[in-house]
């Protein structure tokens, strides 16, 4: 069974929403999506799901947790998940990674407030499949990304 997770924006330009739209519905072969409850790529993404009648398994923040923590509470939760049956993330990053940021086991410091840079790094770090789908062109990628890990579509 493949099983796949995404992660990307909570904003996205007009341009930026046609190119993710366009990638998500190719991806629609998975037969099992792991989704977030932000809004931009993650609601792009339930909307494929919804659409296509996905298996979808959504991934929630809790409330109950300070502002800071939640998204990247919620995303090392999915990570967790998905390196369980060794699926792949799928990323649509809009701006360069953090300088800071490295690849770690557990949410990795450095993340800066990206969500996306931080979902890609913690799955580098617990040595899953990465599949970009830049939303910029020209994205310099971190020297801690393996090709070996990574596919560009």
């Amino acid at each position: 069974m493949s099983v796949i997770a995404v992660t990307g924006p909570r904003r996205l330009s007009r341009a930026e929403h046609e190119q993710a739209l366009a990638d998500l519905k190719c991806l629609r072969t998975c037969e099992r999506w792991l989704v977030g409850d932000a809004p931009g790529l993650d609601e792009l993404a339930r909307l494929v799901c919804w659409r296509e009648a996905l298996h979808t398994e959504l991934y929630q923040v809790k409330p109950q947790l300070p502002d800071r923590a939640r998204y990247a509470e919620r995303s090392t939760r999915m990570v967790s998940a998905l390196a369980q049956v060794r699926g792949t993330l799928h990323a649509w990053p809009n701006k360069p990674a953090p300088p800071e940021l490295r690849p770690s086991r557990n949410w990795p410091r450095g993340a800066q407030g990206s969500g996306t840079w931080g979902t890609i790094a913690l799955a580098v770090g617990l040595g899953l499949n990465v599949e970009l789908h830049p939303l910029m062109d020209d994205l310099q990628l971190p020297d801690w990304i393996e090709t070996r890990q990574l596919a560009f579509l």
